[in-house]
């Protein structure tokens, strides 16, 4: 038997080799594998990240011009003369200079001290809507007459910043600046990022203007008006039931990141969500994280 095993030798060793060599190959991959999993999930965590800071960007931008609005003697002296007409006029003619200067696209509406619309900078022949029912953003202002900014619903799912106007202290109404996604959509796009707002179908009774847009996954309905077609096609191919509050998830060849967005009362409204082209994402394993987001109510300006 000895024998045997020394003429085999030779075949012995080359096979052990062989083994060996296949082994190492496999640690080779599978740390390959490792680190092509882990450049995706840092690359979408900064993502993330980058977008979240853009978001509370745009969230501030959209506070400051409803303070400033708020705060405009021209504006609170027509607006006490009961002059429509004069504060619909001066109102567009703000916006127009903000396009120009800064090239956002925002809409202005001013309510009434007993939350009715008063103007809106889109439809002057639209007025006396009563909105308490509805919109909890501005009750909570006239409340605390304090400014707040928020992702509310209305007709639409937008950024809206609202703030008191005060004659002599006195609350006499307020001023809301409602701004789109479409600004930071761009944005991310030029980092190469789709992007992506989802609103849990459940609200379309409230959000009505989003009746005829996509669904994805059946529960969620897109509220983008323009977006990338092939990474929302593969978004749309994929199963979104067990999303946490921020998290990430590959299909195909697109990684996506998400984080959850909530209302006044922390009750969650859907997502807003980044996609990239990766030729490894399919390898990508899902997480998600439900720790609990920290908030503070009792600033001043309330932002969520």
């Amino acid at each position: 038997m000895l024998d045997k095993l020394t003429k085999n030798i030779d075949k012995i060793v080359a096979l052990f080799s062989l083994f060996a060599v296949l082994f190492a190959l496999y640690l080779i991959y599978t740390l390959y594998l490792s680190f092509k999993q882990q450049e995706m999930v840092h690359s979408l965590d900064n993502a993330l990240l980058l977008t979240k800071n853009m978001l509370d960007e745009e969230k501030s931008h959209a506070l400051s011009l409803s303070l400033m609005l708020s705060e405009d003697e021209v504006l609170i002296k027509y607006y006490r003369k009961n002059n429509r007409r004069k504060v619909f006029t001066l109102i567009n003619s703000k916006i127009k200079t903000l396009q120009q200067i800064q090239g956002y696209t925002v809409d202005v509406q001013v309510h009434d001290a007993n939350i009715y619309t008063y103007v809106r900078s889109w439809d002057y022949n639209v007025t006396a809507i009563p909105l308490a029912s509805f919109r909890e953003g501005i009750v909570a202002v006239k409340e605390t007459k304090k400014p707040l900014v928020s992702i509310e619903i209305g007709k639409r799912l937008n950024i809206k910043a609202i703030s008191p106007i005060l004659y002599n202290g006195k609350y006499i109404g307020s001023i809301e600046v409602i701004e789109g996604f479409r600004h930071l959509q761009e944005k991310l796009a030029q980092q190469g990022y789709a992007f992506f707002i989802l609103l849990d179908k459940r609200y379309l009774d409230i959000a009505t203007s989003l009746k005829k847009h996509p669904l994805v996954d059946n529960h969620y309905v897109l509220v983008n008006n323009f977006y990338d077609k092939n990474s929302f096609e593969r978004l749309q191919q994929s199963k979104l039931d067990k999303l946490g509050k921020y998290g990430y998830f590959g299909n195909g060849r697109y990684a996506f990141g998400y984080f959850a967005i909530y209302n006044l009362h922390n009750e969650p409204l859907g997502y807003c969500m980044v996609a990239f082209k990766n030729e490894n994402a399919k390898m990508l394993r899902a997480y998600n994280e439900n720790a609990k987001i920290e908030q503070n109510r009792h600033s001043k300006v309330i932002i969520r």
